[in-house]
C-alpha cells in the first residue's frame, strides 16, 4: 500500500485583523417556528449521525488507486473560524509541479495559496480532506483516526488538531489512502442495515400575570422524556430555558421548541414546565412545576399549520382571570380539578379528527373541543354519552353498521355503510351531556373544517351524578355530506375520555 503525502497550505494572518471573518458560514439557521429546538434537539438526532458515521466505516468510501494526477482537494476545518461543512466542503487547487521534499522517492504534492486559508491564529481541526483529478474524480481520501483502514497511514486525521500561529506559513501533513480493489477478496462483501429516524416539533410559549393584572413574558424551563407503557422513559431534554431580552425597549422572547422522535407507533411524551422569575416580575411559584403531563403525537400534529407553519402552546400563568392556556394540553399539577381528554377519532371513514378537553371542579365543567378535516362551514353536534349504571362507554366497530335498518326518515340511505345514532348507541350510551353554546347551537366549522369550542358548565346535582365519573364516559362528534346531503346526526368521531391528572 502506497503512502501519499499532501501538504495543505494554510496562509495565517493576523487574529486581531480576522477574527470572527470567514469565506464561508458553516452555522445552520433554525426557521421561525422552532426557533430555540437546536438546544435539544441533538437528544433525538445523534442516533441518526452515528448511523451515518458507521457507513463510513468500509472500503466503499475510500477510492481506487489509479495514475490520475490531483488536481485540486476538498475539505472541512473547524477552529476560531470554521472553513466549509461537511455538506459542502470548500476547495483548494493542488500544485502541479509535485517535488521530491523528504527524498524518499516519491512526489509529494502540496495545496496552492487560498484567501479561504487565510486564518486567524488559534486550536483547528482538520474533519475531512479528499483530493479529486481534473475530472473531479475522486483519487484519495484521508482516512479518520479509529476507522478501519486508518491504520494504514501513518497520520490520520485526528480530533487532537493543530495550533496555527500568526504571521506564520504553515504546511499540514495529510496522509491519503487509496486502495487496489483485490483488497475486497480479502476483507469480504459487507452489507449494512440502516436505521432511519424522524423528529416533529413542539414548540412552548409562556406569559405570567401578576395581581395587578399585568402580562409579562414568562421565563421558564422544560423537561421532556419519551412517555411509555405508562411511565416516563428516556429522557429528552434537560432543563432547556427560553432567552428573554430586550427588543426595541421591551423584554421578548421566542418559543422554546422540541424536536421529539416520531417512531411507526403512535408516540406519546411527558413534559414538565417549571416557572422561573423574570424581568419584571417575581412570583411566589418560580422554581416549581406548573404545567405537567403526556401529550400524544396527535396533539403535537394539531399544532401544524398547513405544509409549512407551526403554532405553539402558549400557557398563561398567574392569577385566575389573566386568561387561559391557548389549548390545555397540560394540567396544572397544583389544581384540585380532575382533569380529562380524548382524542376522537374517525367514524364511518370520515377522516375526522377531534380533541376534547374537560375540567371538573366541583360542580363547574370547563369544555374544549377542536375539530380538524369536519365538514367547512357546517355546524357539528357533539355530546358526551355514557350508561347510568357507569358501564364503560365505547366507541363502536365499524360491524356496527351491518344490522342497521336502512331507509328511515332520518337516515335516507340505501345500503349499510354508515354507524347510525341507533347502532352506535348500545356502545357508547345515550346523551348525558350536549355540548352546544347556551343558545342550544353547536359549533360552526369554518371553511378548512377546522373549529374551536369552549364553555363552562355550572351543572345541577343530578348532571353532575349522570356524568361523573368522566372516565367512564365518550364523546361522540356528528354531521357529514352524504350523496350531496348534509346529514347533521350521522357520527363522525368518536373517543373514551381518560383521566390525566
Amino acid at each position: 500500500m502506497k503512502k501519499f503525502n499532501l501538504y495543505l497550505m494554510i496562509l495565517s494572518m493576523c487574529a486581531l485583523l480576522f477574527t470572527g471573518c470567514s469565506a464561508e458560514d458553516t452555522k445552520e439557521t433554525l426557521n421561525d417556528s422552532s426557533p430555540t429546538a437546536t438546544l435539544s434537539f441533538g437528544a433525538v438526532l445523534n442516533q441518526a449521525e452515528r448511523a451515518q458515521a458507521d457507513q463510513k466505516d468500509h472500503l466503499a468510501d475510500f477510492p481506487v488507486c489509479s495514475d490520475a494526477t490531483p488536481d485540486h482537494a476538498r475539505y472541512v476545518l473547524s477552529g476560531p473560524v470554521n472553513v466549509g461543512t461537511m455538506q459542502n466542503p470548500a476547495e483548494v487547487k493542488i500544485s502541479s509541479n509535485p517535488g521530491d521534499y523528504d527524498n524518499d522517492g516519491e512526489d509529494e504534492f502540496f495545496t496552492l495559496e487560498s484567501d479561504d486559508l487565510e486564518l486567524p491564529e488559534g486550536n483547528y481541526t482538520l474533519e475531512y480532506f479528499a483530493v479529486y483529478d481534473s475530472n473531479d474524480i475522486l483519487i484519495w481520501v484521508a482516512p479518520l483516526e479509529g476507522e478501519d483502514l486508518a491504520n494504514y497511514v501513518d497520520n490520520p486525521i485526528s480530533s487532537n488538531g493543530f495550533f496555527l500561529s500568526a504571521g506564520t506559513k504553515k504546511y499540514l501533513d495529510v496522509d491519503v489512502l487509496c486502495y487496489d480493489q483485490r483488497m475486497v477478496n480479502e476483507y469480504g462483501y459487507l452489507f449494512f442495515e440502516l436505521e432511519t429516524f424522524k423528529a416533529i416539533d413542539f414548540c412552548v410559549f409562556g406569559n405570567y400575570c401578576d395581581e395587578n393584572g399585568r402580562h409579562f413574558v414568562a421565563r421558564y424551563s422544560v423537561d421532556v422524556w419519551v412517555y411509555e407503557n405508562g411511565a416516563k422513559g428516556e429522557q429528552l431534554y434537560n432543563d432547556v430555558k427560553n432567552n428573554v431580552a430586550l427588543v426595541d425597549g421591551e423584554y421578548a422572547s421566542e418559543p422554546v421548541c422540541f424536536a421529539l422522535p416520531d417512531t411507526s407507533a403512535d408516540d406519546e411524551y411527558y413534559f414538565e414546565i417549571t416557572l422561573l422569575n423574570g424581568p419584571g416580575y417575581s412570583s411566589d411559584d418560580a422554581g416549581t412545576i406548573i404545567r405537567e403531563g403526556v401529550v400524544t403525537e396527535a396533539e403535537v400534529r394539531s399544532f401544524f399549520d398547513g405544509d409549512d407553519n407551526l403554532d405553539y402552546y402558549h400557557f398563561r400563568e398567574g392569577e385566575e382571570d389573566c386568561g387561559d392556556d391557548n389549548v390545555p394540553i397540560f394540567p396544572d399539577p397544583t389544581d384540585d380539578a380532575m382533569v380529562y381528554k380524548s382524542c376522537l377519532k374517525s367514524l364511518n371513514d370520515s377522516g375526522v379528527v377531534a380533541f376534547v378537553y374537560a375540567k371538573l371542579e366541583g360542580n363547574k365543567l370547563t369544555t374544549n373541543t377542536y375539530g380538524f378535516d369536519t365538514t367547512p362551514n357546517q355546524m357539528h353536534p357533539q355530546h358526551i354519552h355514557g350508561f347510568e349504571d357507569d358501564r364503560n362507554s365505547t366507541c363502536p366497530p365499524e360491524s356496527a353498521a351491518d344490522d342497521r335498518e336502512s331507509g328511515t326518515a332520518e337516515f335516507p340511505f340505501e345500503d349499510n355503510r354508515f354507524i347510525t345514532i341507533p347502532e352506535g348507541a348500545p356502545f357508547y350510551g345515550p346523551v348525558q351531556l350536549s355540548l352546544n353554546y347556551a343558545d342550544d347551537s353547536f359549533p360552526m366549522s369554518d371553511n378548512t373544517g377546522y373549529f374551536s369550542y369552549q364553555r363552562v358548565f355550572m351543572l345541577d346535582n343530578t348532571t353532575k351524578n349522570l356524568i361523573d365519573p368522566l372516565q367512564q364516559k365518550a364523546v361522540v362528534l356528528h354531521g357529514r355530506m352524504v350523496d350531496g346531503s348534509y346529514i347533521a346526526t350521522l357520527p363522525v368521531a368518536c373517543g373514551e375520555l381518560e383521566k390525566v391528572n
